[in-house]
């Protein structure tokens, strides 16, 4: 991208903040993040990294936003320290979208939006998986929802892990807390928090 039309979409983020030279300020830091309100130009879909990876069938990163990429034809953000992606969007399009499990981010919501130079994953940073190619570039919510109904139909086996607080392939039930009245809470970890933290699954409990 030429610095001119770098230059431009960065300005055309920050006018979603009532005070952009804030926004700069935050975006120092090459991995500086300013939290900017879903009122303004845009907004997002919050997409668990596990449906993103069932949809494309890619695990593989570069894969992975190159395939998203090419089916959204707009910027993707990548959290990977809360294991999500979410693609921009016009801010009209939080209103009637039916998806409850893929939340379009209304109104009130603010979102993290990173630097425009931070195009490259850095630890748990979040960066720009598909980077702003200029001001109201922005994804085809129609092909968001199909790559988010796409994801949940193959996700066979994903669950919420109550460790890492996000959806992962491989989650397994490792207890369940009992209550005085009423059914008891089920616990799932996925195979990175079983393995990290010593959980077992309730099945390996029992042999």
């Amino acid at each position: 991208m030429s610095a001119d039309r770098s230059r431009s979409a960065a300005a055309w983020l920050a006018s979603a903040h009532p005070r952009p030279a804030e926004v700069y300020e935050a975006w120092e830091h090459p991995y500086g993040v300013a939290a900017l309100p879903c009122a303004g130009p845009y907004t997002a879909v919050r997409l668990p990294e596990a449906i993103v990876q069932a949809a494309v069938g890619l695990d593989d990163l570069d894969a992975l936003c190159a395939a998203l990429a090419g089916a959204l034809h707009g910027p993707v953000i990548h959290d990977p320290g809360n294991r999500r992606y979410y693609p921009l969007v016009a801010a009209g399009a939080a209103k009637g979208w039916p998806l409850p499990w893929a939340e379009c981010l209304g109104p009130e919501y603010y979102l993290g939006i990173p630097s425009p130079a931070a195009v490259r994953p850095s630890g748990v940073n979040g960066y720009w998986a598909v980077p702003v190619e200029g001001p109201g570039h922005l994804c085809d919510p129609m092909a968001v929802e199909e790559l988010a109904r796409l994801g949940q139909e193959r996700a066979a086996g994903v669950r919420w892990c109550d460790w890492h607080h996000g959806y992962a392939h491989g989650t397994e039930l490792v207890g369940v807390i009992e209550q005085m009245s009423g059914p008891g809470v089920s616990l799932y970890a996925c195979q990175d928090c079983r393995s990290a933290k010593g959980l077992r699954s309730v099945t390996e409990q029992h042999i």
